[in-house]
């Protein structure tokens, strides 16, 4: 029996061990990546609306971005000023109405009547009362925050410079896979940049059309639910499915007819988006199967959580481009052979 020799050289094993030190960095690191691409996601969505008022409005690119920026702000202060003040009453009815644990002691944050001293006992008794210290939330909350606005901050930048995202890919990727990386960028990034579009629009129409919706079927908490709907149609599949399910159960504390008229309600909203919000607003589907969108989605929220959720398919369809161009490039250089 020939015996085979591997001779392996240093360099090689300490390519190696830098390989496997740079996985476990990335992965301890992952939300930052995934926050890194949702800011590209977020300059790549928002680069056709700036070209555009470019080069019709003839304003500078910098100041294009800073008023588009200063205008989602602005957008984002309005909605919190009139939705937060509604969902408190709402959800102080919910509270005041119902014994379940965890939730009671919260109420009388809800309560204007409540004093200072029962307010803070609230707090206190709820936050002691949980397994994690509130050191650990306000880390977590901290966290969170600073993530949020670290992808508000890199998308601004991202989106200064005309190509920004494309300079960004050359600064940080090798230059034997320059070309390539730019290329699969290119044929990603007016997908990337509907989809984004897309979604955003989508999560106010199907928003307002629940909370429409439910309010004529006579649902209690109508505004919260539509709230959530939009919220959750972020989240292709499972989103609608969440919010239906929060319409149904409500409208199931009145009655079974009611949730019955609910769920119809539901299915045709659902059926209303997919064949005509949706064709009518992208002109052309995402080209993923539903199957690879389920899966991409189960994925990224094993790795992500919700930001993983988020940025799924347009990462499905990131990978379904590199297939892609994979596998041209082994028909051409099979054809050439």
């Amino acid at each position: 029996m020939e015996r085979k020799i591997f001779d392996v050289s240093w360099s090689a094993l300490w390519k190696i061990l830098i390989f496997i030190i740079a996985v476990a960095v990335l992965y301890s690191g992952r939300q930052i990546l995934l926050g890194l691409f949702l800011a590209i996601i977020i300059a790549s969505g928002i680069e056709s609306i700036v070209d555009y008022l470019e080069a019709r409005a003839k304003l500078p690119r910098s100041v294009s971005v800073i008023l588009l920026f200063l205008a989602g702000f602005i957008l984002f202060i309005v909605i919190a000023y009139t939705v937060i003040p509604f969902l408190l009453v709402e959800l102080h009815t919910i509270f005041a109405g119902s014994d379940l644990t965890g939730f009671g002691s919260w109420a009388p944050l809800l309560n204007g009547t409540q004093s200072a001293s029962s307010t803070v006992g609230a707090i206190s008794r709820s936050l002691f009362s949980m397994q994690s210290s509130p050191f650990a939330l306000f880390s977590s909350f901290v966290g969170s925050f600073g993530l949020a606005i670290a992808v508000i901050v890199s998308s601004f930048y991202l989106s200064l410079d005309r190509d920004g995202v494309e300079h960004f890919i050359k600064m940080i990727i090798p230059p034997d896979y320059e070309e390539t990386t730019l290329r699969i960028y290119r044929r990603s990034k007016e997908l990337i940049g509907s989809w984004f579009r897309m979604q955003l629009l989508l999560s106010l129409i199907m928003g307002f059309i629940v909370w429409a919706g439910l309010s004529l079927l006579g649902v209690k908490y109508a505004f919260l639910i539509g709230v959530l709907a939009g919220l959750f149609e972020i989240v292709p599949f499972i989103g609608p499915i969440l919010s239906g399910a929060v319409a149904i159960v409500s409208a199931l504390l009145v009655s079974a007819e009611l949730a019955i008229w609910t769920l119809v309600f539901f299915l045709v909203a659902q059926q209303f988006e997919s064949h005509v919000l949706v064709p009518l607003l992208t002109k052309r589907a995402i080209g993923l199967h539903p199957v690879i969108v389920i899966v991409a989605l189960l994925i990224g929220a094993e790795i992500g959580g919700i930001i993983g959720m988020i940025i799924a398919v347009p990462v499905a369809a990131v990978f379904q481009e590199v297939v892609q161009d994979w596998s041209s490039k082994r028909r051409s250089a099979a054809g050439a052979h």
